[in-house]
């Protein structure tokens, strides 16, 4: 996050980042749809970077997507290169809802995560690949910066709402760090985890060691991902 969601890969090695969060249940009645939902085909999400197989952005194997364009800009995240509106690249949902299928197909992955940036300034086109992941019988979670009372408040976000399984919600707060010790994927001890469905509710997911990945693209460029402090400390000792 940027530290309002976790790390997140660039083709510079650059940090991730991660909130934190009290674990509870939402009020959202979202349930897996048994086939994958039909997305406009203009529908265009806006993306800093993705990785089609992780361990290090939440449990299980992950298909992880960074969305680009964050207007909170916590002080002290570690995705600053999401920040502005105009980076990444915009890519249809379609495109990246048949990247799932493939994640999918080659890595048996069991889920996705959006983090970012903002997913919440991307509700629609976030939800739409969100309810595509369910379709093909994946899990989806959602790092945002904003708190699941603000996104109730937020028309436009009730459909990612509906989409996601589980939420980690609210500002990173530097001064606020999740301790070694504590919740994974978590940045700060502020940031809650909203289960708005049973799929991540098991407290066991959110325990244990966080850790950083190291992945070379069929481009032959470096990405590094994960828990920031340690990707700090990795980068470091290679310069």
């Amino acid at each position: 996050m940027s530290e309002e969601t976790p790390g997140a890969a660039s083709e510079s090695p650059t940090e991730p980042m991660m909130g934190s969060l009290s674990e509870k249940t939402g009020d959202s009645s979202a349930t897996s749809s048994p086939c994958s939902p039909e997305i406009r085909r203009d529908l265009q999400l806006r993306v800093g970077a993705r990785v089609a197989c992780t361990e290090a952005e939440g449990p299980g194997s992950r298909f992880a997507v960074w969305v680009q364009g964050c207007d909170l800009r916590c002080p002290g995240c570690c995705n600053p290169e999401f920040f502005a509106r105009d980076g990444g690249e915009s890519l249809p949902v379609t495109t990246l809802a048949d990247e799932l299928r493939a994640a999918r197909d080659s890595h048996a992955i069991t889920g996705l995560t959006v983090l970012g940036g903002e997913p919440s300034e991307q509700a629609e086109a976030v939800a739409a690949l969100c309810k595509s992941a369910r379709g093909l019988g994946l899990s989806t979670l959602v790092f945002t910066g904003r708190t699941l009372a603000e996104l109730q408040a937020m028309p436009e976000a009730r459909v990612l709402l509906d989409a996601a399984d589980t939420l980690v919600d609210g500002r990173f707060d530097a001064r606020r760090r999740e301790p070694p010790d504590g919740r994974r994927w978590i940045g700060s001890t502020n940031q809650q985890i909203v289960h708005l469905t049973p799929r991540h509710a098991d407290p066991a997911l959110w325990r244990g060691r966080d850790h950083v990945e190291l992945q070379i693209d069929a481009a032959g460029r470096l990405t590094a991902h994960g828990a920031p402090d340690l990707l700090r400390r990795l980068l470091k000792s290679m310069s």
